[in-house]
């Protein structure tokens, strides 16, 4: 580590370099036994003893376990070996020689400090550390302390209670996400412009940059011997499942390291594999069984973060998504849908009265008097209704960019529309596109149902002709067909997840890694569900009158190396700070010399004292 620190915590103002020292204290009661046994003396006849009544008086004060008397002797050793022990314990007083600071305290959380090369973590030893440098500083110095692994956060502004900052330091847990380098340093600079005078002092293992201030820098990386998992994905093909896995070396030399992969947490293969240094291995998995839901890939070598040696994924199993297609006749639609795979479409006029059965209903030019009670809908060219109110036409409105899921990967998508219905968009509804005022796409959640409606008919846009049309409806089926809109996204730890529940939904759980079952509201579009810190296969269960259903969703550490070296500021002005140490702003002072000297004169006093005690 780079930073100075004392090597023990002690009080406020006593330190000792080594406290096992403190032992030759035992010395002391060791000192008063001597004087309290009696001395054996050798029997000699003699004529008188009018000579020796000094030697009786001797001989009472050395009577076994008489009351102790004053013995000046005895009171200089006492203190000649506590000195003595002192300096063996590296004796020191800290002196407060600063006044107030303000300091922007900078602690990385993310998922490299879970390494164990420093004891327990490096996050455990950076939050020790940072502790120490506050109960360090001068007394009323204002401290705010930033936590900048995954999304950076202030845990504590500008306060002057020592108590508090340490209550907030450790506090801080582990991440399992990286730093954000753009994020931090935009936290750490707004934090410095309200504090022009603050100093920031960083504790991670990997130096950042905040714009052009100095950084002092306390280190926390002794080796970077790590392997990682770093992607897992599959293809059926027909002889069963393949996977791919890719593994990284995070270290300078080659590793030969066993990786294995399960199916269901059943073992189903392992290979041993050599990755050299600061490379990466893709490794192949062939003829896994087609009845395996979800697939484990895990490094079984220990290293330094045992945290990244596992990569999940789940093998989606749908069945095929039932559409009622509702027109008087479009082709474009048709076609568009029965392209999607896993899609069964079925297509009627719009004289039933009745419509039942399917998991997602298009109407194309028309609205029912009586809605579906088991399917989502999506709407073209609406019709006069009661649920929302449909006039006449504005002809051609300008469309612009959405970032609405029906759009994904549509970016650059631009189609002209003729014209399209003049509606009003309901409480229920929130509007996707407008021109003018005028709602051109809007969707809402009525009766526990999701409904999307598009003002204008296919037929008078381009759409159908453009390449993108067919993305564009099969946006639209896996978000709002039921069985596929529950699929959720590979998702890294700690991101929210909004699920998208079946309408007939009336409890819902989620069972996490650790084994805990988690109720969530069982709305269509449920609140985030956030508790997605630990890495693993999680469950979502949906219960309703017909039974429950449960699907799989996989969350995954996200590569911490290739984010943060990707946001890593490299700058010379960056780098000529990496190496200052941190500066505690007390003093140790040690006096292992003029104690020294101190017990050499007791010593000698104490010769001359015994050498003339008859006479003093």
């Amino acid at each position: 580590m780079c930073g100075q620190k004392p090597n023990v915590k002690g009080s406020e103002f006593l330190s000792f370099e080594t406290p096992f020292g403190l032992i030759g204290l035992l010395s002391v009661p060791l000192i008063i036994l001597l004087y309290v046994l009696k001395q054996k003396r050798e029997k000699v006849t003699v004529s008188s003893l009018a000579l020796w009544s000094k030697v009786i008086d001797d001989m009472q004060v050395n009577t076994p376990w008489q009351k102790l008397r004053k013995n000046l002797l005895m009171f200089l050793q006492i203190v000649a070996a506590i000195l003595i022990v002192l300096v063996l314990a590296g004796f020191s007083l800290k002196l407060n020689t600063g006044e107030a600071l303000s300091v922007i305290i900078v602690i990385d959380n993310s998922l490299s400090m879970a390494s164990t090369d420093i004891k327990p973590t490096r996050l455990a030893a950076a939050k020790q550390d940072a502790i120490e440098y506050v109960e360090n500083l001068p007394g009323n110095s204002r401290v705010t302390v930033v936590t900048i692994g995954g999304e950076p956060d202030v845990l504590i502004y500008a306060s002057t209670s020592k108590n508090e900052v340490r209550k907030s330091i450790a506090s801080i847990s582990q991440s399992s996400g990286y730093v954000d380098a753009e994020m931090a340093g935009e936290l750490v600079l707004f934090l410095k412009d309200q504090e022009k005078d603050a100093r920031i002092v960083l504790f991670s293992d990997t130096f950042f940059s905040f714009g052009n201030e100095k950084v002092k820098f306390s280190e926390y990386k002794k080796q970077n011997d790590n392997i990682a998992v770093t992607g897992l994905t599959y293809t059926k093909t027909g002889n069963g499942i393949t996977a791919m896995s890719i593994i990284r070396n995070q270290g300078e030399k080659s590793a030969e390291i066993t990786v294995s992969l399960y199916g269901d947490d059943e073992f189903i293969d392992s290979k041993w594999v050599t990755i050299p240094g600061n490379q990466t291995k893709t490794i192949w998995w062939n003829k896994i069984p087609d009845n395996v839901r979800t697939l484990r890939v895990s490094v079984e070598t220990e290293d330094i973060l045992p945290d990244d040696n596992n990569g999940y994924e789940v093998v989606v199993t749908e069945k095929d998504v039932k559409i009622l297609l509702v027109t008087n006749g479009n082709i474009f639609l048709e076609k568009a849908l029965s392209l999607i795979e896993g899609v069964e479409v079925a297509r009627t006029s719009p004289d039933e009265t009745v419509y039942e059965g399917y998991d997602l209903y298009v109407f194309d030019g028309f609205i029912p008097g009586k809605f579906p009670k088991d399917g989502n809908m999506v709407i073209f060219s609406p019709t006069p209704n009661s649920l929302f109110s449909v006039g006449d036409w504005m002809d051609n409105p300008l469309v612009s960019p959405s970032d609405h899921p029906v759009f994904r990967y549509l970016d650059k998508l631009s189609f002209a529309v003729g014209r399209t219905r003049i509606i009003g968009k309901p409480e229920w509804a929130e509007v996707i596109m407008e021109y003018s005022g005028n709602p051109i796409i809007m969707e809402g959640v009525l009766d526990n149902k999701r409904i999307l409606i598009f003002g204008f008919n296919l037929f008078e846009t381009d759409l159908p002709l453009r390449a993108e049309f067919p993305i564009l409806i099969s946006n639209i089926v896996n978000e709002y067909a039921p069985l596929r809109s529950t699929v959720v996204d590979r998702i890294f730890a700690g991101d929210a997840v909004r699920f998208r529940l079946k309408p007939d939904t009336v409890k819902a759980y989620v069972h996490t890694p650790d084994g805990r079952r988690l109720a969530i509201e069982p709305a269509v579009l449920s609140e985030p569900f956030t508790d997605t810190g630990k890495p693993g296969i999680y469950t979502l269960e949906q219960v309703s009158s017909n039974g429950s259903v449960s699907t799989f969703f996989d969350v995954n550490l996200p590569d911490e190396w290739v984010m943060e070296k990707a946001s890593y500021d490299r700058s010379d002005a960056a780098v000529e700070y990496k190496a200052t140490d941190i500066a505690f702003q007390k003093q140790a002072v040690k006096f292992s010399l003029p104690v020294i000297a101190f017990v050499i004169l007791i010593l000698l006093f104490e010769w001359w004292y015994y050498a003339n005690r008859n006479y003093v």
